[in-house]
């Protein structure tokens, strides 16, 4: 069986807003420590100073190596859910999602009973006219 790449390694950085990078580098330093950070992306003191006080803009490169440190669910509570999907290259730059990978999970969740009914739930909620028009039913 092939060996699943670490979760981070999939993550593309430079779709991350510079909002997002810095929480993500704050996190790590109040969590690992100034040193730690140092260490792990190379650069000054008066660099990472520099970059916590927002002074220069925080470059793809220098978070990379930092989410290792992370868990994924402290990258998910750190980055929004838009930019999770960006930086997971599953919602493009222009605003549209990866249509045939869309299809893909909605292949999967006929096969998960509890996906499947939160997905039915849903599309029940927020399309509720586009369904009765197009069943040309009503619902209770």
């Amino acid at each position: 069986m092939a060996e699943r790449s670490p979760w981070w390694e999939k993550v593309d950085v430079s779709k991350l807003s510079g909002d997002a990078r810095y929480k993500i580098l704050r996190h790590i330093v109040e969590k690992y420590g100034r040193k730690k950070v140092l260490e792990e992306i190379g650069i000054s003191r008066i660099t990472l100073w520099r970059l916590l006080e927002r002074k220069s803009p925080i470059k793809p490169e220098y978070v990379k190596p930092l989410l290792k440190l992370l868990s994924r669910e402290e990258f998910e509570k750190l980055v929004t859910a838009r930019e999770r999907l960006k930086s997971l290259g599953i919602l493009r730059d222009d605003g549209t999602i990866d249509y045939s990978l869309a299809l893909e999970i909605l292949a999967v969740a006929k096969d998960d009973e509890y996906l499947k009914n939160v997905i039915l739930r849903f599309v029940v909620q927020e399309f509720r006219e586009d369904l009765k028009k197009m069943l040309g039913i009503s619902f209770a």
